[in-house]
Parts: structure tokens; sequence; C-alpha cells
């Protein structure tokens, strides 16, 4: 009993250790992300996280992660995703992400414009979200990539031209309830894949966006979360293992010491 004793404490201040390593960890990552917010926002995605987009590299890119960002560029519309099943404000929408290609560059990244509520009567009624022509500055901050929501099987099973077919003359306006299979592939849970052509150079990271300078009114809601490392997770977790050597402790000395001297 003393050797499962001692390998049961043994085990949980380990464990216990090792989430205050871990918590230690994601503090300093909280603060390296708080320094970057401090820095100068990257105004040319493509030359800074990549630099020769021919040699992309995700590892390369990571290194920018929640860096700020004031892009210039022209939305591609045509390309516009509406992810579906995602909350704000305790109400269900659309996360609304259109691709932005740079001003002159032949980069196009992928921007999370914001969220839009859906159509209560109409579940498949896309909502009318304005998209200006032209160069647009867009404000926001580098992500991994654009929001995923857990699917069963392979959902995403549509052809990658899929968007640029709903792009069509004969397809639908956006915000039509027409029921036809080009306006419905403008709706994913996940986004596709899109071939936005040879020329394009498409870069592993995404922008969240948080501004759209002297532009028009979208109606889109970008109430985005913080960046949430996970601290107090690790902190929980520890306590839970430190509980339990405890538990143990109590146990032992219980069964083991007192409860025999009270009997005798």
């Amino acid at each position: 009993m003393l050797v499962i004793t001692l390998l049961g404490l043994a085990a949980t201040l380990a464990l216990g250790t090792w989430q205050l390593r871990r918590a230690a960890y994601k503090t300093a990552l909280a603060s390296q992300i708080e320094s970057k917010n401090q820095l100068a926002a990257i105004e040319d995605i493509a030359q800074t996280v990549f630099g020769n987009l021919d040699q992309t590299s995700p590892n390369n890119a990571n290194h920018w992660i929640n860096r700020r960002v004031d892009l210039k560029g022209a939305w591609l519309p045509e390309h516009t995703v509406f992810l579906d099943n995602r909350f704000m404000a305790n109400r269900a929408g659309f996360y609304v992400v259109t691709p932005l290609q740079q001003e002159g560059s032949n980069a196009v990244v992928w921007v999370q414009r914001g969220w839009v509520p859906r159509n209560v009567q109409d579940r498949t009624r896309l909502p009318d979200v304005p998209t200006p022509a032209g160069t647009v500055q867009v404000l926001g901050r580098v992500v991994t990539g654009v929001s995923r929501a857990y699917e069963l099987g392979e959902a995403q099973s549509q052809p990658a031209d899929a968007l640029r077919k709903a792009s069509q003359s004969d397809a639908p306006s956006v915000g039509s309830s027409a029921p036809t299979a080009a306006r419905a592939s403008r709706i994913w849970q996940n986004l596709p894949t899109v071939n936005f052509g040879s020329q394009a150079k498409l870069m592993s990271v995404a922008v969240l966006q948080t501004a759209a300078p002297n532009a028009p009114q979208d109606g889109l809601l970008r109430d985005w979360p913080q960046a949430d490392v996970g601290v107090a997770k690790h902190y929980g977790y520890a306590f839970q293992w430190f509980a339990l050597c405890g538990l143990i402790i109590a146990l032992y000395v219980w069964f083991q010491i007192l409860a025999p001297r009270r009997k005798h």
C-alpha cells in the first residue's frame, strides 16, 4: 500500500507540475501576443510575411500570427463564402469570408470580414452584404486560418469551381431566395477549396477584419473574442492534480495510521 501511495503521489505531483509549466508557457505566449499588438501594422502582407511567394512556408507565416495588418486591395466577390452555424451576440448566422487580392500583387488572402444574422424564415436565403468594387482598405490581424466548425464526414464534396459557377450570370443575385444549386453553393460549413487561377498566389494565413475605414456601413458585426491562450485552464488542471495528491495523502494517513490506532 505504501508503494502504491508513493507511485500515486509521484504521478499526481508530476502532472500538476507539468500543468504549471504549460501555464507559464501560455503566459509568455500571451505576453508575446500583446507585444505584437503594439507593433506597427503590416501594410504588405505578401512581401512581409512570405517574401518570395513562390517559397511560401507556413512555418515562416506563423511568426506573424496576431500581427495587425493594414491592407489595400480589391475584393473578389465572386468567391464570397457564407460559413454556416456561426454565433455572435447569442444569435445564429453566417461568417462572411471574401478573398482580397492585394494592390499591385497577385497575392490573394482570405479575409473573415464579419458576422451577419441569417433569415429565420428561409434558412437558405443569403443576406445582402455590400462589397465595394475597386481598391478598399482593410484593417485586421493575421490568423492561422478562417474559422472552422466541426463537421461529420466529407461535407465539402462540391467541386472546386462551385463558387465560380455561383457567380455566373444565370445565378440569382445575393439576397435572392430562389432555390438554385448555384446560390446554395455559397453556404458552407467550412471554407471550400477554390481555384483562383494559375496566376494567383493564395497565402497560407488569413486575415480577421476588425475595421473597414472609409467604407460604407456593411452591416457586419466584428465582435471577435480576444486571443485566449488558455492559461486559466492549465491552472485549473494543476489544482485538480495537486488536490488529488492531497487526497491520496489524506486517505493513506486515515486508513493506514489513524484508523488502526483508533481500533486498537
